[in-house]
């Protein structure tokens, strides 16, 4: 069977004519296409694409961007997204580690370690991953099936992590980063610090990241607020919340470490500093301790006493639209429509709240 094919300046007039439609509006393309960019071959399919640029999903879940004009000996492979299934990403990963690294997997994770380490990271993950998707469900949350494998990369060693993240992507980590979910490649990256307390917090905020992004809590490829990606992230650092199939109360899900700050610098706090946080990410920039506590805490709040609200919240920002920026009088409008407009009122009720919680 003989397939399509064309050149690199006919890529956009491919993609064009098989999309009959506003290149700004819609889905993602209806098929997968292969093509080799900057010699590396790329399958996946095209989620947005115009005559500069061409975003593309990886079967690995990773995103690719290059100008279209720079793809060789493209043609279209097949119809819908065909991610590669947990035993091919087992191998690609072995062919990318080498034989120092083992590669376990679950039934939604490839983890990538040094041979060697104890832990069971891959069994961690995955029941991170469960402890998740039973608290969402919870709540009334809708959970997507993630379209990919989930991979993880843990390190040796601290010094391992950072040289690998500069060398690969070019910009250095801060030097108080023990992990992070890199959204552009879906992965997540660890190294095993053999600081129990410490390493499950980073790993279980990271995963919740990774997780939230792939089950449609979250719209991986859309902004979305800063403040409740990472107020859920943090939520979830507590056994209260991943354990949840264990008896507990409302005093082990609360994050004592961001509760304390708040409490410590409350005299401090502007009186806008709720209508700061839910429609601009600026807080962050400016008193990232502060606005991470904030973030915690209404989200804390939100969750335990509006679950409902909170649910429909998170559904109306997932469904934003791809590669679409958040000003802030959307936020403001998603936000009011949900939880009313009188943020005098809503701070009031969350200061009354925190005061429970002391």
């Amino acid at each position: 069977m003989n397939r399509p094919r064309c050149g690199p300046l006919l890529l956009v007039g491919f993609v064009g004519l098989l999309l009959p439609r506003p290149l700004q509006a819609g889905g993602p393309a209806p098929f997968m296409m292969v093509a080799r960019v900057n010699d590396q071959l790329l399958e996946g399919q095209p989620l947005r694409w115009d005559a500069r640029h061409m975003f593309l999903l990886g079967r690995d879940g990773a995103l690719h961007e290059f100008p279209p004009a720079s793809a060789r000996q493209a043609r279209k492979t097949q119809l819908g997204f065909s991610s590669y299934t947990i035993s091919e990403m087992q191998k690609r990963l072995r062919e990318e580690f080498g034989h120092s690294f083992e590669v376990r997997t679950t039934q939604h994770f490839v983890v990538a370690c040094p041979r060697g380490l104890s832990s069971d990271w891959a069994g961690r993950m995955e029941t991170l991953y469960r402890s998740f998707v039973r608290s969402m469900r919870v709540r009334g949350i809708a959970i997507q099936r993630p379209q990919v494998p989930l991979v993880a990369v843990v390190f040796r060693t601290k010094s391992d992590y950072y040289n690998h993240y500069a060398a690969t992507n070019g910009t250095p980590l801060q030097a108080n980063t023990l992990g992070h979910y890199e959204p552009k490649s879906n992965r997540i990256f660890l190294f095993d610090s053999g600081q129990v307390r410490g390493n499950t917090d980073t790993i279980v905020h990271e995963a919740t990241h990774q997780t939230a992004y792939n089950v449609g809590v979250h719209r991986r490829f859309a902004e979305q607020p800063k403040w409740l990606v990472e107020g859920l992230a943090m939520m979830f650092e507590t056994p209260g919340m991943r354990e949840a199939w264990s008896i507990h109360t409302r005093k082990d899900r609360i994050n004592r470490g961001r509760l304390a700050y708040f409490l410590q610098h409350l005299e401090e706090r502007p009186p806008d500093a709720l209508s700061r946080l839910v429609t601009s990410d600026q807080t962050f920039r400016t008193d990232p301790m502060g606005a991470y506590a904030e973030a915690w805490l209404l989200s804390f709040y939100l969750y335990e006493t509006q679950p409902r609200k909170y649910s429909d919240y998170l559904a109306r920002v997932a469904a934003r639209p791809a590669f679409s920026r958040y000003p802030a009088a959307e936020r403001w409008d998603d936000f009011t429509r949900v939880f009313g407009s009188d943020l005098k009122l809503l701070d009031a009720q969350l200061l009354r709240y925190v005061e429970q919680l002391r």
